[in-house]
């Protein structure tokens, strides 16, 4: 049974990849059909973003009330129908309408299965929960590309990702009886209520919600910035750039897929630090303006970032114990999210007014940073 509930996990974050990485990819031939201009794509970034870092702060809640196999089921329902919806859209206004209950289920099936794994599954199926977000994320722009090219029609791509989420949906529900075998009915008693209302106040837990911004300053960071140094800054042609881009997320996938075989090996704690510090060093290869360092530097950065959410969320629970978990999670993948609206620009800002070498020292500081955070972690919560 459990096997069985792992491989319906798996495939609901690959659903849950799949839309993340459409609207880049459809976006010229959107704008194009409804008469919309370049920048108006930020909209539905920022819509997206503020909606799943709230569902994931105030998940949690829900999530100790219906239990993670509910919420999931209908999230997917919602993100589905959705997807569906902006296939029919017949304006911007709909699609903005639209984007909104999309971003509220992306942040909670995010967050309920975090959670749910880091409870009940190992470190090693931790890490491939994330490397299976990578699978989806990669066969969205392909579902889409192939719909404009082949299709001519981007909304062909939006209803079919839609309905492969319905389809999902549907073996979710069916799976339903396989999560209330592992996860109890929750029940609110007082003292349920009252360590809810004190989660914020144990040791701790600030700072490992503090940690999330800090990683994806790392991550996020060099995914969005990387083309900018590369072209703009490194003279790279736009062809290469776009090759070593796709290495830095096929170095996070491919990392995270040899990661859950480490992670037998060594402790949440160990892969957390050995990654932080292989993320330090290819963010300094990165910082020499040598091309020969480029392309290393750059996988570097992306094996070190391999185990570090994963390994940071199935911590979680250890840290801080099971009847507490889906809150602090949720906190910690809010502002995971919301970082992304903070941070992103502050570090195009620096490189913006500074220069666009701003860019792998401000990854090389947030590298630091995280490293010496998760350390200071360690040692407040060391008798757990």
């Amino acid at each position: 049974m459990n096997t069985i509930l792992l491989i319906v996990i798996y495939i609901a974050f690959i659903s849950l990849g799949l839309p993340d990485s459409l609207l880049g990819t459809a976006w010229p031939t959107m704008r194009s059909t409804l008469n919309l201009p370049l920048e108006a794509a930020g909209l539905f970034i920022s819509i997206t973003t503020l909606c799943t870092a709230i569902s994931s702060f105030v998940s949690g809640h829900i999530i100790s009330r219906l239990g993670t196999g509910r919420v999931t089921f209908i999230s997917c329902v919602m993100t589905g129908l959705m997807l569906v919806g902006y296939s029919f859209a017949p304006s911007f206004i709909w699609l903005l309408i639209l984007t909104i209950p999309l971003g509220f289920g992306a942040g909670a099936v995010d967050t309920g299965l975090n959670n749910y794994v880091a409870k009940y599954f190992s470190s090693r199926h931790m890490s491939w929960l994330h490397c299976f977000w990578g699978v989806g994320a990669s066969l969205g722009p392909s579902i889409m590309t192939y719909a404009i090219t082949q299709l001519d029609s981007w909304r062909t791509g939006y209803r079919s990702i839609g309905i492969i989420q319905l389809s999902l949906s549907f073996i979710l529900m069916l799976s339903l009886p396989l999560w209330k075998k592992k996860e109890s009915q929750p029940e609110q008693s007082e003292q349920t209520h009252r360590i809810q209302k004190n989660v914020l106040q144990n040791k701790g837990v600030w700072l490992s919600i503090i940690i999330f911004p800090l990683y994806i300053g790392i991550e996020a960071g060099t995914g969005v910035w990387l083309g900018s140094l590369l072209v703009e800054g490194r003279n790279i042609d736009q062809l290469t750039a776009g090759i070593w881009i796709s290495l830095f997320y096929a170095s996070i996938t491919g990392g995270r897929f040899l990661s859950g075989f480490i992670t037998s090996k060594l402790t949440n704690r160990q892969m957390i630090q050995g990654g932080l510090i292989i993320a330090i060093i290819g963010a300094a290869m990165l910082m020499v303006p040598v091309k020969a360092f480029i392309l290393p530097g750059i996988i570097f950065i992306g094996l070190g970032c391999a185990p570090v959410f994963p390994c940071m969320v199935h911590e979680t629970p250890r840290r801080f114990g099971n009847s507490q978990s889906e809150i602090i999670t949720g906190y910690q993948v809010g502002m995971a999210y919301l970082s992304g609206v903070l941070i992103i620009p502050l570090i195009g800002l620096a490189a913006g007014q500074l220069s666009l070498e701003t860019i792998p020292l401000c990854i090389l500081l947030f590298a630091v940073l995280t490293l010496i955070s998760t350390e200071r972690l360690n040692k407040m919560t060391e008798d757990f």
